[in-house]
């Protein structure tokens, strides 16, 4: 005879394994554009395929849920399309940072080759993303799961760009950027963290003179402007300075005079 007892505990993951599946297979989640009733859709704000999902993620993927379950019930018909960043710099990052404990980088690989890979990262985070959400049991319309970089997206962006470029919102012009020299690209201002604690160094740097006869040495705190030095300057009245007022002196760093 069967054992028909209630269990003295609820087994939540034996529940989503055996429940999950059943409401995808059945297609409780998925919006019909033939359905009758107010139509009600969210969007999920995707989540980055750097990684793993963490608490924010969870809460964030919690409240939408709340929201599409109340609306399904309510007799909404209701879509909610799941989605995924392509993070590009900070996946583009991450890959790197493989390559360089892999003993080999980017350049090494050429273009191609590192596009491949980086696909490849893409696709076990996206795996590992989906996973969780699923097990968190969020009821949106896989079917309908989006990607940042695939075509519809790719279309629609280039489409707004070009808008925004004919209104005159989009436009070419000098000045200043946030350069990351690690990754060889701009940075936006909302990507970049500006720490006004930070200790300064000094750096001195030897201008040796032309005629080989001594040097210079310039200190500063600001060593990324020393390539674009042109001129050494001393003050005249300084008896240490005066026997060099006239001379010509080389750039160490760019064999200038």
């Amino acid at each position: 005879m069967a054992d028909e007892s209630i269990p003295t505990h609820y087994d939540s993951a034996a529940a989503a394994a055996t429940y999950y599946p059943a409401w995808e297979q059945r297609g409780y989640n998925r919006g019909d554009v033939a359905a009758s009733g107010p139509a009600y859709s969210v969007i999920m704000p995707p989540p980055n395929v750097t990684g793993a999902l963490h608490m924010g993620h969870a809460l964030n993927n919690t409240l939408q849920d709340v929201l599409v379950r109340f609306k399904r019930m309510d007799g909404h018909n209701v879509v909610w399309i799941p989605g995924l960043d392509h993070a590009s710099i900070a996946v583009h990052w991450l890959v790197e940072r493989q390559l360089h404990a892999e003993g080999t980088s980017r350049q090494a690989l050429g273009r191609t080759a590192f596009l491949a890979r980086a696909q490849a990262f893409k696709e076990k985070s996206e795996a590992r993303i989906v996973s969780q959400q699923k097990r968190l049991g969020i009821s949106c319309d896989w079917a309908r799961l989006a990607f940042t970089l695939d075509a519809p997206r790719s279309v629609a962006v280039n489409e707004a760009f070009v808008r925004l470029y004919e209104d005159g919102l989009i436009y070419r012009a000098e000045r200043l950027v946030n350069w990351d020299p690690i990754t060889q690209t701009t940075l936006s201002d909302l990507e970049v963290v500006h720490d006004e604690n930070v200790a300064g160094e000094l750096v001195s740097l030897a201008y040796p003179l032309s005629d080989g006869s001594g040097e210079v040495v310039v200190a500063t705190t600001r060593p990324e402007t020393l390539l674009g030095d042109t001129a050494v300057a001393v003050h005249p009245d300084d008896p240490r300075y005066k026997h060099l007022i006239g001379q010509t002196v080389r750039h160490p760093l760019v064999d200038r005079h």
